[in-house]
């Protein structure tokens, strides 16, 4: 299975990858992650992308993860992929426009910023574990 992520943020792509690093090292998952938002919106449309999910973030600059989702949604290949919004804002416009655009599902940030913060109070308790 090849899932794809698409953040224009770094840090969220690499905190994504740690969220997954498991099911990677296990052969479950292949995954590619992207920050040019842009690059994938042309791949999408070349039909070069290969995946069985995308992950996208919704608020990028130049191309919106809406526009992606547009575009591939379009395309006969991509149609019936799944594709899931990555978004700090999940309110009921931004699912209005997700259902129209054809958003599969919603992940949303706090959740990675909530393990991001777990996994670091859980370290700082082992380093002072008496």
């Amino acid at each position: 299975m090849k899932v794809i992520f698409v953040d224009d943020s770094l840090i969220v792509l690499k905190t994504l990858n740690n969220l997954v690093a498991d099911l990677i090292e296990n052969g479950m998952i292949e995954c590619e992650f992207y920050s040019d938002s842009v690059l994938v919106k042309e791949m999408i449309e070349s039909e070069k992308l290969e995946y069985d999910i995308l992950f996208v973030d919704i608020n990028m600059p130049n191309v919106t993860g809406y526009d992606i989702v547009k575009t591939a949604k379009a395309i006969q290949k991509y149609r019936y992929k799944s594709i899931i919004a990555i978004t700090t804002s999940y309110t009921t416009e931004s699912q209005k426009i997700g259902k129209e655009v054809g958003i599969d599902g919603w992940f949303i940030k706090s959740i990675v910023t909530d393990s991001l913060q777990s996994s670091i109070v859980d370290s700082i308790k082992k380093l002072y574990k008496p």
